[in-house]
């Protein structure tokens, strides 16, 4: 090959990831990365399961699961595989808005991350999956140029520890408390008898899937190789809570 094919190749490969195309133009067509449309699938998949395939009927067992989840912490009340599983969910979303809002500020996703982001706390992956597809990434960003809340909040290692702090916690209660009954509860609740504890399973899994291309891109816009996205990603919680402890701040 010659030397001006090879730099013909070169440019091509470039101008084929995400960032290249944020350097030249600023446009993103979602649809044309794969990881995206695996994220609209596992989005549109869930909603179905939720809808079709969650037990029904249930909702007046899961009024009264919650509020037990809320009067009786930690206490036994509730399986206490799912209610680690459940707080879980207040960890993940978090987790999100600190992957997330850093690159949100002039992002041309349909979907105002802000109120994507600040929904999931409620709705998981439901509110969240739209922007997460639609985004575009952003790998170029100065401390300087973040929002207050994004600077003081979401980029704040006190806050990372104390996300980390309780993803251990639950972990631990979680993991001290798996017995053959508590496994059986759980497997009942699962399928017979919450709605609730069916559909929160399913978007934890679902959220914890779809974490590592938000890692790998957080990684990039700090100038850290991206290669070990997967190895954070692959612990549950723990491990994107994790980066957000190590990860280097952004430049101002």
């Amino acid at each position: 090959m010659t030397a001006r094919g090879a730099r013909r190749c070169a440019t091509t490969r470039r101008a084929s990831t995400p960032e290249a195309r944020e350097a030249s133009d600023g446009s993103f067509e979602w649809y044309r990365e794969p990881q995206r449309v695996a994220t609209a699938c596992a989005w549109v998949a869930l909603g179905s399961f939720a809808t079709f395939g969650a037990p029904s009927g249930t909702s007046a067992f899961d009024l009264e699961l919650v509020k037990s989840l809320v009067s009786a912490p930690f206490t036994g009340a509730v399986n206490p595989l799912f209610e680690a599983l459940f707080n879980s969910l207040g960890v993940v979303p978090a987790t999100y808005a600190c992957l997330m809002m850093p690159g949100a500020k002039g992002n041309k996703s349909p979907f105002p991350a802000a109120l994507c982001v600040g929904a999931s706390f409620a709705l998981g992956f439901f509110a969240l999956g739209p922007y997460l597809v639609t985004r575009e990434p952003r790998t170029r960003v100065k401390r300087s140029e973040l929002g207050f809340v994004t600077r003081n909040i979401w980029e704040s290692k006190l806050n990372a520890a104390a996300l980390l702090g309780f993803a251990a916690y639950l972990a631990f209660y979680g993991a001290s408390n798996v017995t053959p009954d508590t496994l059986a509860g759980f497997a009942t609740l699962f399928k017979e008898q919450s709605m609730l504890a069916c559909v929160s399973t399913c978007d934890l899994i679902v959220l914890s899937l779809c974490v590592a291309p938000a890692i790998a891109e957080d990684m990039r816009r700090r100038d850290v190789d991206d290669a070990n996205a997967l190895a954070f990603a692959s612990v549950p919680v723990l491990g994107p809570a994790c980066w957000l402890l190590v990860r280097p701040s952004l430049e101002d």
